[in-house]
């Protein structure tokens, strides 16, 4: 198959072609010619208004339905959404039903990935079913292929558990993810505690639930060595914090979903459960703290946080109806949208790229002639609606649904497979 990519600006700083507006011809899944002298014979040809190319996207945050929740989210579906967002790969959460926790688990998860673009790899648990209390089995996992460790939307509450675990992760130089947050302080928490949860008359969830575990995990790394990834930062001290840790010299590194650079917690008056997340949105200053994190390097990716949920599980009370958001299909639309004026493109590409890609270990090719194609095309000038004839998921739980965007991924090649949008696409 020969794949021909008109006047695409090249974003890689590991590329001799890094700001350079070239022709891509892939053949057969490798770049075999930049800026082809003559006509050039292909069977697909990619063009469009501002087309861009870096190095395959990679969301280090997403959850399946599938094993046990398929009618959510299954491998498929979960596929075609990351696909569509312009990814080539993402960090699965082990939340599922069994959850995520040994060698065949793992193993049945990548054997899933022959048939797609997207490559899926699995989190293992690093405790037993998720619940804090018993320390899993890592090494099997992590010969098997896992590529972190993780209680996924549970913290890792307990102190000697998060210790052990370091300790015994530096065998392989395995990474820990922990969800920073207190339980007992979460309790019964909605969403942020603040004016707004006041006025509504619901329960909060104050900023210190997170801040306060931060501090002791980095606290416990001082001590136990390792490395630590915080996921899904919400609050503007929780950045001073890793900051500080940084500075120290502290193998320290964070994320933030796409959802809490853009949404506070004043969206949640009119009681949409579409806004109900966790960590839950936060205030105007903690976003100004997340994007100043993002642009100076404390907050190393940006991740969707992707978790579908069906009407049956958000279309209800408030207190009753599940935490969690879907956006995998939209995290560089939502930034065109919002962000693109606040956070600088060579910096947000780096968030969903190279930076998971570098702490995750995973390989990552330039874009460079004979080398396999491994990069994301996508377009600043793409009108479209994300709505019920667009969404990939099988669920429909974003406050996004049915909103007008102006930027889209293009096509992604991956392995010597590729998945292109065909609105894009000529014969």
């Amino acid at each position: 198959m020969r794949i021909h990519i008109k006047a695409v600006h090249i974003i890689d700083p590991h590329s001799k072609w890094h700001q350079q507006i070239v022709d891509l011809l892939v053949i057969n899944g490798v770049i075999s010619a930049i800026n082809p002298a003559g006509e050039i014979k292909a069977d697909q040809t990619i063009s469009g208004q501002g087309l861009y190319a870096s190095t395959s996207w990679f969301d280090m945050r997403v959850f399946s339905g599938e094993p046990g929740e398929e009618y959510r989210e299954d491998f498929e579906s979960l596929s075609q959404v990351l696909e569509a967002g312009g990814f080539g790969g993402a960090l699965m959460m082990p939340n599922t039903i069994p959850v995520i926790q040994n060698k065949s688990d793992v193993i049945s998860i990548l054997t899933k990935n022959t048939k797609t673009t997207t490559q899926i790899l699995p989190a293992v648990a690093v405790t037993l079913h998720c619940i804090g209390e018993s320390l899993n089995e890592m090494m099997d996992a992590h010969y098997a292929g896992t590529v972190a460790f993780t209680d996924g939307s549970e913290p890792i509450w307990n102190s000697d558990i998060l210790v052990k675990s370091l300790q015994y992760l530096q065998k392989f130089d395995g990474l820990l993810i922990n969800f920073p947050q207190d339980q007992k302080l979460a309790m019964f928490g909605q969403m942020n505690e603040g004016i707004v949860s006041t006025g509504l008359g619901l329960k909060g969830i104050p900023h210190l639930a997170e801040e306060i575990i931060i501090q002791r995990d980095i606290a416990l790394l001082r001590y136990a060595g390792g490395k630590i990834h915080f996921s899904c930062l919400s609050s503007a001290k929780s950045v001073d914090l890793i900051r500080k840790a940084k500075a120290e010299g502290l193998k320290v590194s964070c994320d933030v979903g796409i959802h809490h650079l853009i949404l506070d917690d004043t969206n949640l008056e009119t009681f949409d459960t579409h806004y109900k997340v966790s960590p839950p949105f936060r205030t105007q200053k903690d976003i100004e703290g997340l994007i100043a994190g993002v642009n100076d390097g404390t907050i190393d990716v940006i991740v969707s946080s992707h978790q579908a949920y069906d009407e049956d599980h958000k279309k209800m009370e408030f207190d009753l109806a599940n935490f969690g958001i879907m956006g995998a299909q939209i995290v560089f639309p939502l930034y065109q949208k919002f962000l693109k004026d606040k956070i600088e493109l060579n910096t947000f590409v780096n968030c969903i790229s190279t930076h998971p890609k570098k702490i995750l270990k995973l390989e990552s090719k330039p874009i460079e002639l004979n080398e396999i194609a491994d990069f994301t095309v996508f377009s600043t000038h793409d009108e479209w609606l994300f709505n019920a004839d667009t969404n990939c998921s099988k669920s429909s739980n974003s406050p996004f649904l049915d909103a007008a965007f102006s930027a889209k991924a293009v096509a992604v090649f991956k392995n010597h497979k590729y998945a292109i949008n065909p609105k894009h696409l000529s014969a």
